[in-house]
């Protein structure tokens, strides 16, 4: 699978190394006590150039110095961790991978953001106070999926920066081959008259050599990316990850649960290992374009790759179980928080209002491939200009999905569960170790049990 979100942004190119091993800084600006740290993702030169930019700008406009600290993504959550609950009050504002903000609310380790958030019916995402100069967040400028991600216990702990979610791409040539079709324009057709799982196996039926020649799909990769991609069919059964009232996980009384894992079960048994993981794979190459897999279960991040001149990719919206329940997907992204052992909250306060800001938005999409969390500016064309595209056309369906985007639990020790819990069990189901869904329940539930708080 993808390297998730910012994957594709990660070179760690700022000059002034620190101790970190993965990091570096800039101050932008110059009094130290009125400068704000700043902690994020490592980006390209060209876009870290644009963020020195950026951030300059916002300091001759207010004032506040700003100093960035970027953290290679494979290293990002292991220094925050460390650093946000050590006694030094060196970080004020910071990305925050969405799952992790309960962890950190429960400790106290968040500011709470309710006094500075408000609901109005204008579409700009920060609104005037009722003083002179102050400003609040508009709830409803946000993505509604977004916008659960950064509430814990009922307040909210973080701003919504940016946010992406999974569909189905699938490699034109590949379809083409595998179901005998003459044409790009009849593969096209085939993939995208799927709505319903029975459409997906009726599909699937119709593929020669499914299982020896092709895998119908690439996996659900391991750990934390398994855990995320399961919700995506538990949602399309019309099921939940969490029940709050009862404190179930993977509730199945309606048996949802257990039909979203037969139904993962079904793909992986149609989608040899041997396949997915051959040189071919999803993309297939420039002398053979048609590759060994069929469908590619990914997030946004996935889109730069498939832009390639020798075939043509798709995307469509990951089936519902039914017409009824429809398409659903899952949520990911970043959030921006401020640490509660901040001393300069509202030099933070400021630099979020910028930081999602139409200044920056674009910037954030074009590093993370991921949508702005503030609707009027999540933009395809950001992307692409061109309508007619693939790679157009592949954005467009990953932005109509993020309306139907599930969030996951958020709640403290959901991380462990997500991460360790439910793919190692689920994927003992997969393998046959687990004869019934409900043994994998049973185990991701105990579990659950030593994890949640």
């Amino acid at each position: 699978m993808k390297r998730s979100w910012f994957g594709r942004c990660m070179a760690v190119v700022l000059g002034c190394a620190t101790a970190l091993s993965a990091t570096a800084c800039n101050n932008v600006g110059g009094d130290s006590d009125n400068t704000v740290t700043f902690y994020h993702y490592a980006m390209t030169n060209t876009l870290n150039a644009q963020l020195e930019q950026k951030l300059a700008a916002f300091t001759e406009e207010t004032g506040i110095a700003v100093k960035h600290v970027s953290v290679s993504k494979d290293n990002y959550n292991a220094t925050i961790s460390t650093k946000i609950g050590g006694r030094k009050k060196d970080i004020d504002v910071l990305y925050l991978d969405q799952p992790l903000l309960a962890q950190y609310a429960n400790s106290n380790l968040l500011y709470n953001l309710d006094d500075y958030i408000t609901e109005s019916q204008l579409d700009a995402e920060t609104v005037e106070g009722s003083t002179d100069g102050s400003f609040l967040f508009n709830k409803n400028a946000f993505n509604d999926s977004a916008w659960e991600t950064a509430v814990y216990n009922g307040s909210a702990y973080a701003i919504p920066l940016t946010m992406n979610t999974s569909v189905f791409y699938y490699n034109t040539a590949t379809v083409k081959a595998a179901l005998g079709l003459s044409s790009d324009s009849a593969a096209v057709e085939a993939v995208e008259a799927i709505e319903t799982w029975d459409d997906l196996k009726a599909f699937a039926a119709r593929v020669n050599g499914l299982g020896t020649d092709y895998a119908l799909f690439g996996g659900m990769s391991s750990g934390g990316y398994m855990g995320w991609y399961s919700q995506v069919f538990v949602a399309a059964a019309g099921g939940t990850m969490y029940d709050a009232t009862s404190g179930t996980v993977l509730p199945d009384d309606d048996g949802s649960v257990t039909r979203a894992f037969e139904m993962i079960k079904y793909l992986y048994d149609n989608s040899p290992e041997s396949l997915y993981n051959s040189n071919t794979g999803f993309k297939g190459t420039a002398s053979s374009p048609a590759g060994s897999v069929i469908f590619s279960l990914a997030d946004s991040s996935a889109i730069k790759d498939l832009n390639v001149s020798y075939t043509t990719f798709g995307a469509i919206p990951i089936p519902g179980e039914s017409e009824q329940i429809g398409s659903k997907s899952n949520i990911g992204g970043e959030n921006l928080v401020i640490t509660q052992k901040s001393e300069k909250k509202e030099q933070a306060l400021r630099l979020i209002k910028y930081l999602v800001s139409e200044d920056c938005a674009a910037m954030f999409q074009q590093c993370t491939n991921n949508f702005s969390a503030v609707d009027k500016y999540a933009k395809v064309e950001t992307f692409s200009s061109d309508v007619d595209s693939s790679v157009y056309k592949m954005y467009d369906v990953v932005k109509q999905s993020l309306e139907n985007a599930q969030v996951r639990p958020v709640v403290a020790g959901w991380l462990q569960v997500n991460d360790n819990g439910i793919p190692t069990h689920l994927k003992k189901y997969i393998d046959g170790d687990y004869t019934e869904v409900s043994e994998a329940l049973a185990a991701i539930r105990a579990y659950a049990a030593t994890q949640l708080k």
